[in-house]
């Protein structure tokens, strides 16, 4: 690659990953779930790149690639708490919690009032049924009762199996959902 000079401060992107790598790294570490922290620094150099004839010079390089991390690091959260985001949030939240369907339940607390509009999205629905549709027979049996309501006991005597078969049906069900809601959604 060519150096991009302008305002008498060069920016050499062939030398980003040497110079900056372990910097940036670090700072996406303070504010990402380390699974996330790579690909957004990874957007950060892209953006970079892409932007690169638009960098006026009145910082050094490394400070305008902080920025830039910034910004993705910004746009990574705007996104977790889209409407899209706080779906699937609440697609999990609905597989994870047995009182899920209690919404009135002190413990949902205000920041989940808005719960059941979401709830009532087609959207979420054919997720949530597609992913379903993946589970073994008795893992779908046990997540279906434990959405509609019925209590861990109700599905025992349904299914005719004993606690621990139900709550490791149910705990599979759930990582399975959380991975199929992760690759999928």
């Amino acid at each position: 690659m060519e150096t991009i000079t302008e305002n008498k401060i060069e920016l050499n992107p062939d030398l980003w990953m040497i110079r900056h790598k372990d910097y940036l790294y670090a700072m996406a570490r303070r504010k990402l779930p380390e699974d996330k922290v790579e690909d957004i620094v990874q957007d950060t150099f892209l953006a970079a790149l892409n932007s690169a004839s638009g960098f006026r010079g009145h910082s050094s390089e490394r400070v305008w690639l902080t920025s830039i991390l910034n910004h993705k690091i910004m746009d990574h959260y705007r996104m977790a708490y889209s409407k899209k985001g706080k779906v699937l949030h609440t697609a999990i939240r609905v597989s994870e919690y047995p009182t899920w369907h209690e919404w009135e339940n002190p413990s949902n607390g205000l920041n989940h009032t808005d719960v059941t509009d979401y709830l009532s999205a087609n959207e979420l629905h054919m997720v949530l049924d597609s992913g379903i549709d993946q589970l073994g027979t008795r893992e779908q049996q046990v997540l279906r009762m434990k959405i509609k309501g019925y209590s861990t006991e109700a599905i025992c005597q349904t299914l005719d199996i004993n606690k621990v078969n139900a709550w490791v049906a149910l705990s599979r069900a759930r990582k399975k959902m959380k991975s199929y809601l992760a690759d999928n959604w």
